[in-house]
């Protein structure tokens, strides 16, 4: 399997350290990176060339994670970004999406869900988790 690198990027270090866990432990990256910030996200890319970046959306010091999203993105068009928050109104989904964002995960997903949506994310496609796609029924 080719392996891949990730970036986190999460301001509360026991939930970046959390999310590094889950990575390390899907066997889908052979470097994975924390920021608890993104001041040098630009840098951290071009040095890294990412396959992958879990976005929070609330950073200090910063924009926050759509807006800095819909930079990366306009930078690094192939750039992967997941945004892993604990906002579940739609209209952070709608703007995650329009900023370039793969995916939309909440904090409140299911580990197996969180999974899923890397694996579909780099595979190509977009994924939107079941607690905002179940919260439109």
């Amino acid at each position: 399997m080719n392996k891949n690198c990730a970036i986190i990027v999460e301001d509360f270090k026991l939930i970046a350290q959390a999310w590094q866990k889950i990575l390390e432990k899907s066997q889908l990256f052979s470097e994975i990176h924390l920021l608890y910030d993104a001041e040098s996200i630009e840098q951290k890319i071009e040095k890294l060339n990412p396959n992958l970046v879990l976005m929070d959306v609330n950073l200090p010091y910063s924009k926050n994670g759509i807006e800095i999203t819909k930079n990366l993105t306009k930078k690094f068009p192939n750039l992967k970004v997941i945004i892993l928050t604990m906002h579940n109104e739609s209209v952070y989904v709608q703007k995650a999406l329009e900023a370039g964002a793969k995916g939309f995960v909440t904090k409140n997903s299911p580990l197996s869900e969180i999974n899923f949506a890397i694996q579909d994310v780099l595979n190509g496609n977009e994924y939107i988790c079941q607690e905002i796609l179940l919260s439109k029924i």
